[in-house]
């Protein structure tokens, strides 16, 4: 329905005139804001306009946060990724033949040193020993780099199927030897199998950054299969504190920020998470209790913001 506006015009100069139509103008048009802004990080909208974008708010609450974490990976015969199995074979290939040559080097200096063989054949010796020997630091170094210590096979035969699961980074602090471990395949999917966290690799993949962690399968039965992709659910410590709802997070760079409600106006605070779980997110930092927070319309805000500020920049 369009409004007609009834604006009395007087015969009065044209540039008076001007803006005497452009004031009624403005007093025809819907509140969109209500009132500007009071500072650059708020934004005031009028009720009607709040209902109109179906911003919903929330109050932030203390509450135990049960932890899951998630990862995908593959069941294996042995708790190693086939990268690291190769460095494996390839060291203890190289710390055999470095011995060896050792060995022959040491018999070679004892005939030499009783004129039984020639100096050539001493050097022959040396010149092996000396490339047996640049050979196993390479190997050693390799080792090193996937972080594998030289006792690598001590926890290989405490379980006869392994789950190999890629964590993020950031996950790494959350896992540790002797966590529970809930394992679900594809494969199998009318139940599932139990685990535990034996060790967690000693570097990240290169490409990817994720570390393995390396899972006894406990009681595995003959309908799992090396090679089968998996899940696995480890129960990390629950969390006890402020959470909110993680549509309410916005996240800039490597800030995250909220919309705290205060009636109308709406500011942008910045905060610190925590875990999350279940849609919650822990907030570490820079909320307090019952404070209201968007958890639907605050990228409309945002929106809102970002246009006021190019409108005050702009004046």
């Amino acid at each position: 329905m369009t409004t007609l506006l009834r604006c009395p015009l007087v015969p009065i100069g044209g540039l008076l005139t001007v803006l005497l139509l452009t004031s009624c103008q403005d007093r025809g048009r819907p509140d969109l804001q209500g009132k500007p802004p009071a500072l650059p990080g708020e934004v005031s909208l009028s009720a009607a306009a709040i209902a109109s974008a179906g911003i919903q708010t929330e109050p932030a609450r203390q509450e135990r946060l049960e932890r899951v974490l998630t990862l995908t990976g593959t069941l294996a015969a042995a708790p190693w990724t086939p990268e690291e199995q190769t460095a494996i074979s390839e060291g203890l290939e190289a710390d055999s033949s470095l011995r060896l040559a050792e060995s022959t080097f040491a018999r070679a200096s004892e005939l030499s040193a009783q004129g039984i063989t020639s100096k050539q054949d001493l050097n022959l010796a040396r010149a092996e020993l000396e490339r047996a020997r640049a050979v196993a630091a390479q190997a050693a170094a390799k080792r090193a780099n996937l972080g594998l210590s030289p006792n690598v096979k001590s926890f290989a035969g405490e379980a006869k199927l392994w789950g190999l699961a890629n964590m993020p980074e950031g996950d790494f602090p959350s896992v540790a030897a002797g966590q529970r471990v809930v394992i679900q395949t594809a494969s199998v999917p009318d139940r599932t199998f139990s685990g535990r966290v034996v060790a967690l690799s000693g570097s990240s993949d290169a490409q990817t950054r994720n570390f393995t962690v390396r899972i006894a399968v406990d009681e595995p039965t003959d309908r799992l299969r090396p090679q089968t992709l998996a899940t696995f659910a480890l129960s990390l410590p629950a969390f006890s504190g402020l959470t909110i709802p993680s549509s309410a997070v916005l996240v800039e760079g490597d800030g995250s920020y909220v919309y705290v409600a205060q009636r109308t106006t709406f500011s942008k605070q910045p905060i610190r998470t925590g875990p999350s779980s279940s849609g919650r997110v822990a907030v570490l930092e820079g909320l307090s209790d019952a404070q209201l927070v968007v958890t639907h319309g605050a990228q409309i805000l945002e929106s809102e913001r970002l246009k006021s500020t190019s409108v005050r920049q702009t004046d």
